[in-house]
């Protein structure tokens, strides 16, 4: 008795030090006075000494210390609450079962942890989809839990909000996966976290799920202030394929950061919207190799024969990814683009790529060369431009258009037979004119001539 009034008025000394040396002498005991005072020491005003106190009550065992510690849970310490746990876990019992089951979902994370760990060791098991849901989120497991659905959705959503950082990102990653429709709301809050990888994953987790509705906080994502975020955004805007993101994904092919540009353009090419074509073919001439190489797949998608020339040009990119690109998307606009004038007329820049200082370059301007025209670039020096025969072509075609009108008969006959043999589209007006000659055999040799011209 004198033990015990001695340690009563130490539990009311100033001293923390005295109150804590207070509780551990009254450790061990479950006797109504020490019980009475350890209830006392769980009410204290320090921590610490409500923490000593909790640790005795869990060597005390009684129903009265149980009654005690699971008050404890509520206490406004964190670590006073993991004693209480602890303590619970080591007297067991129906009733620290319960308190303990209660927990979950509701204490603090590294509580409910905690709180987890000691069921288990006890032996408890979840009693329908709720407590299994709240089982779940308090382990960690928030995968488990996103399967479950709509019942695990609140415990996530507090998660979400009041975890630490590296909890909100993996239950950001669990709502990507789960089946729950209402999963895409939590990932939108998610958009707002102040952590941006949490932001991004939750971007990420939209566009998988086609979430829709999130498009309009997509786009303001575009102006986030880290490039991951923004990269993230226009991915997930690609993915959803809604028109309202063309206008601001293509003001995004203007960011700093060459991934949110490649993001875009690739975002783009999944819209496959034709607003986006100027803007596009611009970032052929990108200074990063990643975006002028996103900007040719993109146009294969986006572009038409109007781009073909740039795309050709874009052959001669010292990256070989880029040039690879290009050649996949000048395929898909047009599998004959190598015939076309316009790329003729290029001939005189790939010829001067042949002097490039890039190896690869020079091996590119000699191998599209042979594709234009046929030639290696030897014999097409030899033999000079097709840009000249062209042109010489076209003079001489000129001249005898103006002789297929001379007075003399034999004159325009041999006018519109050379005419035939150039076999120049640009002549068919003039030859059609003949068709109605005075003389049938210059109207014979236009319908011929004119055969030639079209079979060309």
């Amino acid at each position: 008795m004198l033990q015990d009034w001695w340690l009563e008025r130490c539990l009311g000394m100033r001293s923390v030090t005295a109150r804590q040396r207070a509780v551990e002498r009254l450790a061990g005991r479950n006797d109504p006075p020490a019980l009475r005072l350890l209830a006392r020491a769980a009410r204290d005003m320090d921590p610490s000494v409500r923490r000593a106190a909790m640790s005795a009550l869990g060597q005390a065992g009684s129903e009265v210390a149980v009654t005690i510690l699971i008050n404890g849970l509520h206490d406004p310490d964190e670590q006073v609450q993991e004693t209480a746990v602890l303590a619970l876990r080591r007297i067991g019992g129906p009733a620290a079962v319960a308190a303990l089951a209660r927990v979950l979902g509701h204490g603090r994370p590294r509580v409910q942890f905690r709180a987890a760990q000691a069921l288990e060791a006890l032996g408890w098991k979840p009693g329908g989809p709720a407590e299994e849901a709240a089982w779940a989120v308090a382990r960690g497991e928030f995968d488990r839990a996103a399967r479950l659905g709509s019942v695990a959705l609140p415990l996530l959503g507090r998660r979400l909000r009041e975890g630490e950082y590296a909890e909100r990102l993996s239950v950001v990653r669990a709502l990507a996966g789960s089946g729950d429709p209402e999963a895409g709301t939590l990932l939108m809050e998610a958009l707002r976290d102040p952590d941006a990888a949490v932001r991004t994953a939750a971007a990420e987790g939209l566009g998988l799920r086609a979430h829709v509705a999130a498009v309009p906080a997509l786009i303001r994502l575009l102006k986030d202030p880290m490039p991951q975020v923004r990269a993230a955004a226009a991915a997930a805007l690609g993915q959803l394929r809604d028109s309202a993101a063309v206008e601001p994904l293509i003001a995004a092919l203007e960011d700093s950061q060459w991934e949110v540009r490649v993001a875009a353009l690739e975002a783009l090419g999944r819209l496959g919207d034709r607003r986006a074509f100027a803007s596009v073919a611009a970032r052929l001439e990108d200074k990063e190799q990643e975006v002028r190489e996103q900007a040719a797949e993109t146009l294969g998608v986006v572009g038409d024969e109007s781009v073909v020339e740039k795309l050709v040009l874009t052959l001669l990119d010292p990256h070989a990814g880029v040039r690879q690109a290009a050649a996949r998307a000048l395929h898909r606009i047009d599998p004959g683009w190598q015939r076309s004038p316009r790329v003729q007329s290029l001939l005189p820049t790939i010829q001067s790529a042949l002097e490039h200082r890039d190896p690869g370059v020079q091996l590119a301007a000699a191998s599209l060369i042979r594709q234009v025209t046929g030639l290696t670039p030897a014999e097409l020096a030899r033999q000079g431009s097709p840009m000249q025969q062209a042109r010489r072509q076209q003079a001489a075609a000129r001249a005898l258009e103006m002789l297929s009108g001379d007075e003399d008969p034999a004159i325009r006959l041999a006018a519109v037979q050379a005419l035939g043999r150039l076999g120049l589209t640009d002549s068919v007006p003039a030859l059609e004119a003949r068709l109605n000659d005075p003389n049938p055999w210059v109207a014979a040799g236009a319908r011929e001539a004119l055969q030639g011209c079209h079979a060309h």
